[in-house]
């Protein structure tokens, strides 16, 4: 599979792919059309997305990994950043079906994302969107991490968030419980948060906190026991 090679592609096999994309799962890899041909308005075409979050990256579309319980947990911070961000008009937020189109070949989903009203020159830039993705870097990108998430994966979606002037990326690990806060997208300056600390919005959201702690709670009710019939 990893030397099979591909028509019309500027990549000559599927290791290449991979090794672009960070060596992802060979199965999220989107086979048509080909790796290395695929254009902004595949992303948009359901009869080849076929209901998944699809990104792009250099002409490959790949398949956005997010189980339910990571969706859930991203559908729980962006609710909290939402109340917040709306109680002072701060700007928008966007969830798992926001996707950011950073240049012709790059289109990302982050799990949740916040821009900034004074981000942009005229807030109707951005209210309501024009098209199907957002065309300026937001401010905050939140990712939710999944079981076939890669490091090298991460890292690369790091280093363009970072080109394209994110101010604040939070990487959740759902497994480890642990938020990894990057400022600029960067490795410098890092803070790995456990559930012992509690996590800010730092110049992006100034004023916004929320305990670790509360992001990995269970959230079910206990269970109480039923009195039998007589």
């Amino acid at each position: 599979m990893a030397t099979a090679t591909l028509t019309g592609s500027r990549f000559r096999t599927i290791g290449e792919v991979q090794d672009r994309l960070g060596d992802v799962p060979v199965s999220r890899i989107i086979s048509v059309p080909a790796p290395g041909t695929a254009t902004v308005l595949d992303v948009l075409d359901s009869t080849i997305t076929r209901g998944r979050g699809v990104e792009l990256v250099d002409g490959i579309l790949v398949e956005k990994p997010l189980g339910a319980e990571e969706d859930a947990m991203a559908m729980w911070l962006a609710l909290h950043l939402f109340n917040f961000a709306a109680g002072k008009n701060l700007g928008r937020v966007l969830g798992s079906q926001g996707g950011i189109r950073f240049s012709d070949g790059l289109v990302r989903i982050p799990d949740v994302s916040f821009i900034r009203w004074d981000s942009v020159d005229d807030p109707s830039e951005i209210d309501p969107i024009p098209g199907p993705f957002l065309h300026v870097p937001p401010d905050l990108v939140v990712e939710v991490l999944s079981e076939s998430n890669t490091p090298r994966e991460m890292q690369i979606k790091l280093g363009e968030y970072a080109a394209a002037g994110v101010k604040l990326v939070w990487y959740v690990d759902p497994d480890a419980k642990t938020v990894t806060v990057y400022p600029k997208g960067r490795e410098r300056g890092k803070k790995v948060l456990g559930e012992t600390d509690t996590l800010d919005g730092c110049k992006v959201l100034p004023g916004f906190t929320l305990p670790v702690a509360d992001l990995f709670a269970p959230r079910a009710p206990k269970a109480t026991k039923k009195k039998g019939k007589k």
